[in-house]
């Protein structure tokens, strides 16, 4: 399970953005894998039995840190 980030109307892949995700989301705690040819993919490597209420937990985290992204964007 992975999400792939590309910039706004030309496509482009966007290893920066990408780049300021993983070290807000390490800010916030959760530690995000950045991967692809073009370092612009995070990779979710959970366990199938993760408790629902972690899940629910590093999504907010998560959220977090997308957002602290693009506030530095």
């Amino acid at each position: 399970v992975a999400v792939e980030f590309n910039r706004i109307g030309s496509g482009q892949p966007d290893a920066d953005f990408t780049k300021r995700v993983q070290v807000a989301a390490l800010a916030h705690g959760l530690i995000l894998l950045t991967c692809g040819v073009y370092g612009n993919v995070v990779r979710f490597m959970f366990p199938l039995t993760i408790p629902d209420a972690h899940f629910d937990e590093a999504l907010g985290l998560l959220t977090a840190a997308l957002r602290d992204a693009l506030k530095d964007g």
